[in-house]
């Protein structure tokens, strides 16, 4: 729509001079006048329409008028060699204009951000697409070409410090990311450590910084860059502060949940530069084979302490139930014998009551030794 809004201008300006030379280069005329009123009311009209065809038929009719001005003023300066000469200078200096407008339009492509900024008021807008006007020269610059397509990032950590106090030695993240469509801006201001990074990638290219920033391999580039630093230290203080995963088999075994928090907060950190993080996945986890066997003994041990711990509480219960049991049929056997001795006649003397407990309290005592033995 832009370049619509400045093509129209263009045309109704160079229509609006040429008609205000003819009229004043003619003898006073109404007629002259009021064609030259009706002829600019009828080209505001025609240009409401923003249509391309009206705008072009509108533009040759403006040319045209423009040489017939030329023309007067040409005779009016020169003579008679002025009316030649003036249509033939205006037409060269037209091919001209059109010609350097060719070469400098901008071609936006769809999925890449154009930023044009102003020299004097430090200004930044966005090129409209799919064709922009070209630049004011010496007032506006192009400053960058921004990528809005999907980008990727593979990023390889390093000896990563865990609360079990052995390191990991290497997580390979894979991120994909784009940048944030009419917000493309914010990587202008948003990115941390800009200018040190900027140069560095513009060293890459061998370019100058200026020349670097309107190539979209550059700012391709400069994120990535970026997006694998802050992605490492993300990385780290995830694995670090996590108290549910706290050693290598716990963080492998972890590692999507550990990937989703890792997304989580790189997606607010990058979100400031106007970018968007689309996934982030743990593609890959190496550890010693020795720390995670020493893991795995320890666990061992547990399991097998717990298990005797457990067998050893079992047999206790099955012991004491079946000394319960075996007490109380002694006692039963003991009381029917005391029982069918008075039944008998036989008076039985404390002495000799106690005598037949104690007994029966010593078989019961081996009974239950000898369970427990043959049992064991």
């Amino acid at each position: 729509m832009a370049i619509k809004n400045v093509a129209t201008s263009a045309v109704l300006g160079l229509l609006f001079v040429s008609l205000v030379v003819i009229y004043l280069l003619i003898p006073t005329n109404n007629l002259v006048l009021f064609l030259s009123v009706l002829i600019m009311l009828v080209s505001l009209i025609v240009a409401q329409s923003r249509s391309w065809r009206e705008i072009g038929v509108m533009a040759g009719f403006a040319a045209l008028m423009s040489l017939v001005a030329a023309t007067l003023l040409g005779r009016a300066l020169f003579g008679t060699f002025g009316t030649v000469l003036g249509p033939v200078v205006w037409l060269l200096a037209l091919l001209a204009m059109f010609s350097w407008t060719q070469r400098n339009m901008l071609t936006v492509p769809r999925e890449r951000a154009i930023l044009i900024a102003n020299r004097y008021t430090g200004a930044v807008r966005e090129a409209d697409g799919p064709i922009a006007p070209p630049l004011a020269p010496g007032v506006e610059v192009k400053l960058a070409e921004l990528p809005l397509y999907e980008l990727n990032s593979d990023v390889q950590i390093d000896k990563i410090n865990t609360r079990a106090r052995h390191n990991v030695d290497m997580i390979k993240v894979h991120l994909e990311y784009r940048v944030r469509d009419k917000e493309g801006r914010k990587v202008l201001s948003g990115i941390p450590n800009r200018s040190q990074a900027e140069a560095k990638v513009a060293d890459e290219l061998k370019k100058p910084l200026g020349e670097a920033r309107q190539e979209v391999v550059y700012w391709e580039k400069l994120i990535d860059r970026q997006m694998q630093a802050e992605a490492e230290d993300v990385v780290r203080a995830v694995i670090f502060n996590n108290v549910t995963a706290q050693n290598v088999i716990e963080i492998y075994n972890n590692r999507e949940a550990l990937a989703d928090m890792v997304r989580e907060r790189l997606s607010g950190a990058v979100r400031r530069w106007g970018i968007e993080l689309l996934a982030v996945d743990f593609e890959r986890i190496d550890f010693n084979p020795d720390i995670a066997k020493g893991i795995n003994k320890a666990n061992v041990r547990e399991d097998e302490t717990l298990l005797e711990k457990i067998k050893a509480e079992r047999e206790a219960t099955r012991i004491r139930l079946t000394g319960t049991a075996q007490a109380e049929a002694e006692a039963v056997r003991v009381a029917e014998m005391v029982k069918a001795l008075r039944e008998t006649g036989v008076e039985l003397s404390p002495e000799a009551l106690r005598d037949i407990v104690v007994d029966a309290i010593h078989a019961a005592a081996d009974a239950y030794i000898d369970n427990g033995v043959l049992r064991s």
